[in-house]
């Protein structure tokens, strides 16, 4: 199922006293205006801790036809770089391995199909502080699959003609992820009847992430479901409750953005018999302007009942953007 649709994990960042304590050389060179040689760092980058070895950044971009990843280098000090500094930064797959057996994660190196890098060479001109080099990444080069890969590059400061190498942010992990225009974090309400089984009522208003299953769907994930999961819950008595194997993604005409399709990520249908099917009285349509999504679709359970298990009728409003 996390092939499938793409379970996104997060990071939490802790900040604590022991991180300080760790950090104790870069901090200090933060206020040397003696001349000597600053701490050359990547910049971007959340602050990390002894219990995480390597700084780690997740992005999710926009499907563009190309996008910047920025790795933005700092030289530490109050008055910038002594003299013009020359930076080469390095790809290192290694790091990523480091950054899984810490986290329990499964990512894996951006394809270089997938990118593009104009040099890995960067100068931090004479009193300038900061510099950028931008990691151009292609949306439409990413297949279906790719979409649904945890993807990231690890990057290195291999060498600096000046000044010294941080220690503690040389090194990071950035997550690479490609979301459509669909992607986001919705309140839906609506309406949800179960003909097999009264007991079954809706539990709506809800607060629902559709995440990019490719350019073009979205799977339904529920942030309260079994802490944050794939999955339909509604009210079962007085308990919430979910149908097991079954998650709606929505598959949307790009030019139009009527809703095409509604099937049920684990099979048409899966092992217990579920299927999604669209329902083509509704409304089923994206509106681009509001970032409305109005939608009515079928739970399929011929084993059950016939024709239809399930009726959800649902209207997405548009929060944010998924955290």
């Amino acid at each position: 199922m996390k092939r499938n649709i793409n379970k996104l994990l997060s990071l939490i960042v802790v900040f604590s006293s022991i991180f300080l304590a760790s950090c104790v050389n870069d901090a200090e060179s933060v206020f040397q205006d003696n001349g000597s040689s600053g701490i050359v760092e990547i910049f971007n980058v959340p602050a990390r801790n002894t219990s995480t070895p390597i700084s780690f950044k997740s992005t999710a971009f926009d499907f563009l036809d190309v996008v910047e990843l920025p790795i933005v280098v700092n030289y530490t000090g109050i008055n910038g770089a002594p003299q013009d500094i020359t930076v080469h930064l390095a790809f290192d797959s290694t790091l990523i391995t480091l950054y899984n057996d810490s986290a329990k994660t499964e990512y894996l190196n951006l394809p270089s199909k997938l990118y593009s890098i104009d040099s890995y060479d960067i100068i931090i001109p004479k009193g300038k502080k900061q510099v950028t080099l931008n990691i151009k990444i292609y949306p439409p080069r990413f297949s279906a699959s790719d979409f649904t890969t945890p993807y990231s590059l690890g990057v290195k400061i291999a060498t600096a003609s000046h000044g010294i190498i941080s220690g503690n942010y040389s090194k990071a992990v950035f997550a690479v992820g490609i979301k459509n225009k669909y992607d986001g974090v919705y309140n839906v309400t609506g309406t949800f009847v179960d003909y097999a089984n009264a007991a079954f009522t809706s539990a709506y208003p809800k607060k629902i992430y559709l995440k990019t299953q490719d350019p073009v769907s979205v799977a339904y994930f529920d942030p309260i479901l079994n802490g944050g999961d794939f999955g339909y819950s509604f009210i079962n008595g007085s308990s919430r409750s979910y149908y097991g194997s079954f998650v709606p993604v929505f598959t949307f005409d790009k030019t139009t953005n009527k809703i095409t399709s509604v099937v049920n990520a684990y099979g048409q249908p899966a092992g217990n018999g579920r299927s999604a099917q669209l329902d083509p009285s509704g409304i089923n349509t994206f509106d681009p302007v509001t970032k409305t999504i109005q939608v009515s679709y079928w739970m399929n359970q011929p084993t059950v009942i016939t024709p239809h298990r399930s009726h959800i009728v649902e209207v997405f409003t548009y929060v944010e953007a998924i955290p």
